[in-house]
Protein backbone atom coordinates (compact mmCIF):
# COMPACT_ATOMS: atom_id res chain seq x y z
CA UNK A 1 0.00 0.00 0.00
CA UNK A 2 2.97 2.30 0.88
CA UNK A 3 4.65 1.45 -2.17
CA UNK A 4 1.68 1.87 -4.50
CA UNK A 5 1.20 5.64 -2.46
CA UNK A 6 4.52 6.52 -3.57
CA UNK A 7 4.22 5.95 -7.10
CA UNK A 8 0.86 7.24 -7.35
CA UNK A 9 2.08 10.23 -5.70
CA UNK A 10 5.23 10.22 -8.23
CA UNK A 11 3.14 10.16 -11.29
CA UNK A 12 0.65 12.49 -9.89
CA UNK A 13 3.85 14.69 -9.78
CA UNK A 14 4.97 13.66 -13.31
CA UNK A 15 1.25 14.54 -14.65
CA UNK A 16 1.19 18.00 -13.02
CA UNK A 17 4.50 18.80 -14.59
CA UNK A 18 3.84 17.46 -17.89
CA UNK A 19 0.71 19.98 -17.58
CA UNK A 20 3.20 23.24 -16.83
CA UNK A 21 5.68 22.38 -19.29
CA UNK A 22 2.94 21.38 -22.10
CA UNK A 23 0.35 24.78 -20.70
CA UNK A 24 -2.07 24.86 -18.24
CA UNK A 25 -4.97 23.24 -18.35
CA UNK A 26 -4.10 21.34 -21.45
CA UNK A 27 -3.37 24.88 -23.53
CA UNK A 28 -0.53 24.54 -25.37
CA UNK A 29 2.46 26.20 -24.83
CA UNK A 30 2.91 29.32 -27.18
CA UNK A 31 6.18 29.64 -28.52
CA UNK A 32 8.67 32.43 -28.96
CA UNK A 33 7.64 33.22 -32.35
CA UNK A 34 3.96 32.79 -31.42
CA UNK A 35 3.92 36.59 -30.67
CA UNK A 36 4.12 39.58 -33.52
CA UNK A 37 6.31 42.30 -32.00
CA UNK A 38 4.16 45.15 -33.91
CA UNK A 39 6.35 48.59 -34.18
CA UNK A 40 6.94 48.76 -30.70
CA UNK A 41 10.47 47.97 -28.98
CA UNK A 42 10.56 44.54 -29.94
CA UNK A 43 11.39 45.49 -33.37
CA UNK A 44 12.50 48.80 -33.12
CA UNK A 45 15.47 47.93 -30.92
CA UNK A 46 15.47 44.40 -31.58
CA UNK A 47 17.87 44.01 -34.60
CA UNK A 48 21.96 44.00 -33.38
CA UNK A 49 24.03 46.99 -33.80
CA UNK A 50 26.54 47.77 -36.15
CA UNK A 51 29.42 46.94 -34.21
CA UNK A 52 30.90 43.83 -34.40
CA UNK A 53 32.21 42.30 -30.87
CA UNK A 54 34.67 40.86 -28.82
CA UNK A 55 34.30 38.74 -25.65
CA UNK A 56 37.26 37.78 -23.11
CA UNK A 57 36.17 34.07 -22.64
CA UNK A 58 35.42 31.91 -25.62
CA UNK A 59 31.88 29.65 -25.77
CA UNK A 60 31.40 26.61 -26.22
CA UNK A 61 28.58 23.89 -26.43
CA UNK A 62 27.05 23.16 -23.21
CA UNK A 63 27.57 19.61 -21.40
CA UNK A 64 26.34 17.94 -17.57
CA UNK A 65 24.19 20.25 -15.83
CA UNK A 66 23.98 23.35 -18.47
CA UNK A 67 23.10 20.36 -21.13
CA UNK A 68 20.25 19.67 -18.95
CA UNK A 69 19.07 23.62 -18.72
CA UNK A 70 19.27 23.46 -22.67
CA UNK A 71 16.87 20.50 -23.03
CA UNK A 72 14.33 22.13 -20.78
CA UNK A 73 14.81 25.11 -22.54
CA UNK A 74 13.57 23.56 -25.60
CA UNK A 75 10.71 22.06 -23.72
CA UNK A 76 9.57 25.36 -22.75
CA UNK A 77 10.10 27.05 -26.47
CA UNK A 78 13.23 28.19 -26.91
CA UNK A 79 15.10 28.10 -30.21
CA UNK A 80 18.68 28.00 -29.79
CA UNK A 81 21.61 26.28 -27.78
CA UNK A 82 22.68 27.72 -24.69
CA UNK A 83 26.65 27.97 -24.92
CA UNK A 84 28.83 27.83 -22.03
CA UNK A 85 32.68 28.85 -21.08
CA UNK A 86 34.79 26.35 -19.44
CA UNK A 87 34.06 27.75 -16.18
CA UNK A 88 32.85 25.36 -13.29
CA UNK A 89 30.59 23.15 -13.32
CA UNK A 90 30.87 23.52 -16.93
CA UNK A 91 34.34 23.66 -17.21
CA UNK A 92 37.64 23.33 -15.15
CA UNK A 93 38.06 26.61 -14.98
CA UNK A 94 37.20 28.93 -12.02
CA UNK A 95 33.57 29.87 -11.12
CA UNK A 96 34.88 33.21 -10.12
CA UNK A 97 35.38 36.45 -11.83
CA UNK A 98 34.78 39.02 -14.36
CA UNK A 99 33.84 38.36 -18.04
CA UNK A 100 33.57 41.16 -20.96
CA UNK A 101 31.94 41.87 -23.70
CA UNK A 102 33.22 44.85 -25.99
CA UNK A 103 33.22 46.48 -29.64
CA UNK A 104 36.01 45.39 -31.67
CA UNK A 105 35.94 48.96 -32.79
CA UNK A 106 36.38 50.28 -29.19
CA UNK A 107 39.87 51.88 -29.71
CA UNK A 108 38.10 54.10 -32.24
CA UNK A 109 35.19 55.27 -29.45
CA UNK A 110 35.13 57.02 -26.43
CA UNK A 111 33.03 57.37 -23.23
CA UNK A 112 31.94 53.95 -24.05
CA UNK A 113 28.76 53.25 -21.42
CA UNK A 114 29.14 50.30 -19.24
CA UNK A 115 26.38 47.80 -18.69
CA UNK A 116 26.91 44.87 -15.32
CA UNK A 117 25.52 41.71 -15.76
CA UNK A 118 24.68 39.38 -12.86
CA UNK A 119 24.48 35.62 -14.48
CA UNK A 120 21.72 33.39 -12.46
CA UNK A 121 21.78 31.13 -9.96
CA UNK A 122 24.30 28.28 -11.13
CA UNK A 123 24.41 30.01 -14.61
CA UNK A 124 27.98 31.58 -16.02
CA UNK A 125 28.55 34.62 -18.13
CA UNK A 126 28.47 32.11 -21.63
CA UNK A 127 24.67 31.42 -20.63
CA UNK A 128 24.13 34.80 -21.73
CA UNK A 129 26.41 35.23 -24.72
CA UNK A 130 23.50 36.30 -27.44
CA UNK A 131 22.39 39.05 -25.18
CA UNK A 132 26.11 40.29 -24.44
CA UNK A 133 27.24 40.48 -27.67
CA UNK A 134 23.75 41.99 -28.93
CA UNK A 135 24.58 45.16 -26.44
CA UNK A 136 28.00 45.13 -27.56
CA UNK A 137 27.24 45.60 -30.43
CA UNK A 138 24.91 48.75 -29.69
CA UNK A 139 28.09 50.25 -28.23
CA UNK A 140 28.08 49.29 -24.63
CA UNK A 141 30.94 47.48 -22.78
CA UNK A 142 29.29 44.42 -20.65
CA UNK A 143 30.76 42.84 -17.29
CA UNK A 144 29.85 40.00 -16.55
CA UNK A 145 30.92 39.06 -12.77
CA UNK A 146 30.37 35.44 -11.87
CA UNK A 147 30.90 33.39 -8.56
CA UNK A 148 28.25 30.43 -9.17
CA UNK A 149 26.13 31.49 -6.53
CA UNK A 150 25.30 34.76 -8.37
CA UNK A 151 23.23 36.38 -5.89
CA UNK A 152 24.63 39.11 -3.60
CA UNK A 153 25.42 42.17 -3.53
CA UNK A 154 29.28 41.62 -3.90
CA UNK A 155 29.33 41.02 -7.43
CA UNK A 156 28.68 44.42 -8.78
CA UNK A 157 31.22 45.88 -6.72
CA UNK A 158 33.43 43.52 -8.27
CA UNK A 159 32.14 44.02 -11.85
CA UNK A 160 32.84 48.28 -10.69
CA UNK A 161 36.55 46.95 -9.57
CA UNK A 162 36.98 44.98 -12.80
CA UNK A 163 35.68 48.08 -15.31
CA UNK A 164 38.02 50.72 -13.61
CA UNK A 165 41.18 48.11 -13.85
CA UNK A 166 40.55 47.78 -17.50
CA UNK A 167 39.85 51.23 -18.01
CA UNK A 168 43.30 52.38 -16.13
CA UNK A 169 45.43 49.35 -17.40
CA UNK A 170 47.20 50.78 -20.45
CA UNK A 171 47.92 47.07 -21.52
CA UNK A 172 43.94 46.64 -21.71
CA UNK A 173 41.78 47.20 -25.15
CA UNK A 174 39.25 48.75 -22.94
CA UNK A 175 42.40 51.50 -21.53
CA UNK A 176 40.63 55.09 -21.37
CA UNK A 177 37.59 54.31 -23.18
CA UNK A 178 35.26 53.54 -20.76
CA UNK A 179 32.44 56.58 -19.11
CA UNK A 180 31.76 54.89 -16.06
CA UNK A 181 29.45 57.57 -14.96
CA UNK A 182 26.79 55.79 -17.49
CA UNK A 183 26.65 52.59 -15.52
CA UNK A 184 23.01 50.05 -15.62
CA UNK A 185 23.01 47.16 -13.62
CA UNK A 186 20.89 44.18 -14.32
CA UNK A 187 20.71 40.25 -14.04
CA UNK A 188 18.79 37.60 -14.88
CA UNK A 189 17.04 35.40 -11.77
CA UNK A 190 19.41 35.18 -8.51
CA UNK A 191 21.57 37.78 -10.88
CA UNK A 192 18.73 39.96 -11.13
CA UNK A 193 18.14 39.63 -7.05
CA UNK A 194 22.23 40.78 -7.39
CA UNK A 195 21.63 43.45 -9.53
CA UNK A 196 18.65 44.66 -7.15
CA UNK A 197 21.15 44.71 -4.15
CA UNK A 198 23.69 46.50 -6.36
CA UNK A 199 21.22 49.01 -7.42
CA UNK A 200 20.58 49.94 -3.30
CA UNK A 201 24.14 50.54 -2.57
CA UNK A 202 24.67 54.12 -1.76
CA UNK A 203 26.52 56.12 -4.40
CA UNK A 204 29.45 56.87 -2.38
CA UNK A 205 30.61 53.09 -1.92
CA UNK A 206 31.19 52.96 -5.65
CA UNK A 207 33.03 55.49 -5.41
CA UNK A 208 35.52 54.69 -3.30
CA UNK A 209 35.83 51.59 -6.10
CA UNK A 210 36.17 54.40 -8.25
CA UNK A 211 35.70 58.49 -8.57
CA UNK A 212 33.77 58.63 -11.88
CA UNK A 213 31.89 55.42 -10.98
CA UNK A 214 28.06 56.39 -11.28
CA UNK A 215 24.99 53.66 -11.37
CA UNK A 216 22.07 55.27 -13.70
CA UNK A 217 19.39 52.80 -13.10
CA UNK A 218 19.09 49.06 -13.29
CA UNK A 219 17.02 46.07 -15.26
CA UNK A 220 16.85 43.00 -13.28
CA UNK A 221 15.15 40.38 -15.38
CA UNK A 222 12.69 37.54 -13.45
CA UNK A 223 14.52 38.71 -10.33
CA UNK A 224 15.03 36.51 -7.04
CA UNK A 225 13.22 37.64 -4.13
CA UNK A 226 16.18 38.04 -1.73
CA UNK A 227 16.89 41.87 -2.74
CA UNK A 228 16.51 44.81 -0.60
CA UNK A 229 14.31 46.76 -3.35
CA UNK A 230 13.20 49.14 -0.89
CA UNK A 231 16.55 50.79 -0.79
CA UNK A 232 16.76 51.20 -4.69
CA UNK A 233 18.02 54.03 -5.29
CA UNK A 234 18.21 54.64 -9.22
CA UNK A 235 15.65 53.92 -11.64
CA UNK A 236 14.71 50.41 -12.03
CA UNK A 237 12.66 48.47 -14.81
CA UNK A 238 12.14 45.02 -13.66
CA UNK A 239 11.29 42.19 -15.76
CA UNK A 240 8.85 39.25 -15.16
CA UNK A 241 7.55 36.32 -18.06
CA UNK A 242 4.04 35.55 -17.78
CA UNK A 243 5.07 31.75 -18.44
CA UNK A 244 7.74 31.77 -15.73
CA UNK A 245 7.31 28.91 -13.15
CA UNK A 246 10.51 29.45 -11.12
CA UNK A 247 10.09 32.76 -10.26
CA UNK A 248 6.14 33.33 -11.15
CA UNK A 249 5.74 37.05 -12.25
CA UNK A 250 3.72 38.09 -8.94
CA UNK A 251 6.59 36.93 -6.67
CA UNK A 252 8.67 39.84 -7.62
CA UNK A 253 5.66 42.40 -8.57
CA UNK A 254 4.96 41.62 -4.84
CA UNK A 255 8.18 41.83 -3.44
CA UNK A 256 10.54 43.95 -5.10
CA UNK A 257 8.63 46.32 -7.82
CA UNK A 258 6.02 46.87 -5.08
CA UNK A 259 8.27 48.32 -2.35
CA UNK A 260 10.84 50.03 -4.82
CA UNK A 261 9.09 53.46 -3.08
CA UNK A 262 12.39 55.61 -3.64
CA UNK A 263 12.88 56.03 -7.05
CA UNK A 264 11.12 55.46 -10.43
CA UNK A 265 10.23 51.82 -10.79
CA UNK A 266 8.71 50.00 -13.68
CA UNK A 267 7.04 46.37 -13.74
CA UNK A 268 6.77 45.13 -17.39
CA UNK A 269 5.66 41.21 -17.65
CA UNK A 270 6.45 39.60 -20.93
CA UNK A 271 3.81 37.34 -22.29
CA UNK A 272 4.66 33.77 -23.04
CA UNK A 273 8.33 34.52 -21.38
CA UNK A 274 9.55 31.56 -19.68
CA UNK A 275 12.31 31.39 -16.94
CA UNK A 276 14.88 29.93 -19.87
CA UNK A 277 13.77 32.72 -22.75
CA UNK A 278 16.94 34.71 -21.47
CA UNK A 279 19.26 32.25 -22.58
CA UNK A 280 17.88 32.29 -26.69
CA UNK A 281 19.13 33.81 -29.24
CA UNK A 282 18.54 37.52 -29.26
CA UNK A 283 15.93 37.22 -32.35
CA UNK A 284 13.71 35.27 -30.18
CA UNK A 285 14.60 36.86 -26.61
CA UNK A 286 11.81 39.12 -25.72
CA UNK A 287 13.66 41.08 -23.02
CA UNK A 288 16.50 41.87 -25.61
CA UNK A 289 14.41 44.76 -27.54
CA UNK A 290 12.84 46.14 -24.19
CA UNK A 291 16.04 46.06 -22.67
CA UNK A 292 17.82 48.38 -25.26
CA UNK A 293 15.48 50.91 -25.28
CA UNK A 294 15.70 51.67 -21.76
CA UNK A 295 19.43 51.51 -21.99
CA UNK A 296 19.32 54.27 -24.89
CA UNK A 297 16.53 56.13 -22.68
CA UNK A 298 18.65 55.97 -19.24
CA UNK A 299 22.29 56.75 -21.19
CA UNK A 300 21.54 58.70 -24.43
CA UNK A 301 18.46 60.00 -23.06
CA UNK A 302 17.52 59.13 -26.79
CA UNK A 303 13.44 60.37 -26.98
CA UNK A 304 11.94 57.68 -29.13
CA UNK A 305 13.38 55.34 -26.30
CA UNK A 306 11.85 57.90 -23.79
CA UNK A 307 8.50 57.76 -25.29
CA UNK A 308 7.79 54.29 -24.31
CA UNK A 309 8.42 55.03 -20.83
CA UNK A 310 7.60 58.65 -19.59
CA UNK A 311 4.32 60.88 -19.77
CA UNK A 312 0.47 59.67 -19.42
CA UNK A 313 0.66 57.72 -22.86
CA UNK A 314 3.86 55.84 -22.56
CA UNK A 315 3.93 53.62 -25.45
CA UNK A 316 5.19 50.43 -23.45
CA UNK A 317 1.65 49.62 -22.17
CA UNK A 318 0.59 48.72 -26.19
CA UNK A 319 3.53 46.86 -26.97
CA UNK A 320 1.67 43.22 -28.00
CA UNK A 321 4.31 41.34 -26.22
CA UNK A 322 3.54 42.60 -22.84
CA UNK A 323 0.86 41.22 -20.80
CA UNK A 324 0.55 44.19 -18.09
CA UNK A 325 3.02 47.27 -17.70
CA UNK A 326 2.80 49.15 -14.09
CA UNK A 327 4.93 52.28 -13.24
CA UNK A 328 5.16 53.53 -10.05
CA UNK A 329 4.38 57.14 -8.41
CA UNK A 330 7.80 58.13 -8.86
CA UNK A 331 7.86 57.09 -12.55
CA UNK A 332 4.36 58.74 -13.48
CA UNK A 333 6.63 62.26 -13.25
CA UNK A 334 9.87 61.09 -14.27
CA UNK A 335 11.39 62.57 -17.59
CA UNK A 336 7.98 64.57 -18.02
Amino acid sequence: MRRFGRRSLIAALLSLTAALAFGWFGAPVALADDFDPGDTPLSRYAPFGPHETVSTAAVYPCAGLYAAYNAIGHLVGNHSEMTCTREFPGGLDSPVGVDFYYPRDIDTMSRVPTIIWVPGFSSEPGNYDSSARFWASHGFVVAMPHDLVNSTFELPLAAAAALSHANRDPANPMHGRLDLSRTVIGGHSGGGGAAVNGASIPPNVYQLVDPDFRVIGAMPTEPGPVAAAFLVNVPALYLAGSFDLLVPHFLPRIVEYEVNINSPAYFICLKNVTHFTPFDDVAHNATSGITLAWLRYLVDGDPTAASYFTGPNWKLRADPAVDYALRNARAEHWGV
